[in-house]
């Protein structure tokens, strides 16, 4: 590799950069009224500078068989490849389903990813006090039933389906119904962050044990 080149696939300058990310993070998040810095050209000029970086401190570290250094950068560089997509093509919706037998079928069900998800029943459980302490969704799918609750979502195709909250409301005999609130999000780099942290924490493993060997 020209040496020229070399200062920019290096370390320093990965580091370098995601400081900068992280700057430019705590700032939107300080100033919401900033968060349109992160839709820009500049911003993603800057990921694009730091994926390159880190690519190269991967080969790098490959070319000379230091595998726990490019197990931690390509674990940092699938974080950041993950994160781009998910940046780039996550998106989510929220779906209201009616738990009622005479609501017609197109308030108690929707299409979700070319499927069909229909509501077969909704249920609240209190504690003793009358407060709700879990929400549970019933859902249909072609392949079979399925149970959504509060810290339990379902997983399939692609999409996540969280249990958000519910809202009341009445029928036209003025009984009380309910709907089921739910999130649907699809995040096509959720998994490649994922293998990226493994990666992370499979080379901060390794490079504990190294230290207390030669200890």
């Amino acid at each position: 590799m020209d040496f020229s080149l070399k200062k920019y696939f290096s370390l320093r300058v990965a580091v370098t950069v995601v400081v900068l990310m992280l700057a430019a993070g705590c700032v939107v998040l300080a100033f919401p009224a900033t968060h349109g810095v992160l839709r820009t050209s500049v911003f993603d000029g800057v990921v694009w500078v730091l994926l390159v970086a880190l690519a190269g401190v991967t080969l790098r570290a490959c070319w000379k068989h230091r595998w726990v250094s490019a197990c931690f950068h390509l674990g940092a560089l699938c974080v950041g490849i993950g994160g781009g997509i998910t940046a780039g093509y996550a998106s989510e919706s929220r779906v209201g389903l009616v738990d009622s037998p005479i609501a017609p079928m197109e308030f108690k069900q929707r299409i979700v990813g070319g499927d069909r998800v229909t509501l077969k029943h909704f249920d609240i459980e209190r504690y003793p006090s009358g407060m709700p302490s879990q929400y549970r969704t019933q859902l249909f799918f072609p392949e079979g039933e399925r149970e959504v609750s509060v810290n339990h979502p379902v997983r399939r195709k692609g999409f996540t389906y969280y249990q958000m909250s519910y809202s009341k409301g009445m029928d036209p005999y003025g009984r009380e119904v309910l709907q089921t609130e739910l999130l649907v999000r699809k995040d096509p780099g959720a998994s490649i962050v994922f293998a990226g942290f493994g990666l992370l924490v499979t080379a901060s493993v390794l490079a504990a044990l190294r230290v207390e060997k030669q200890a």
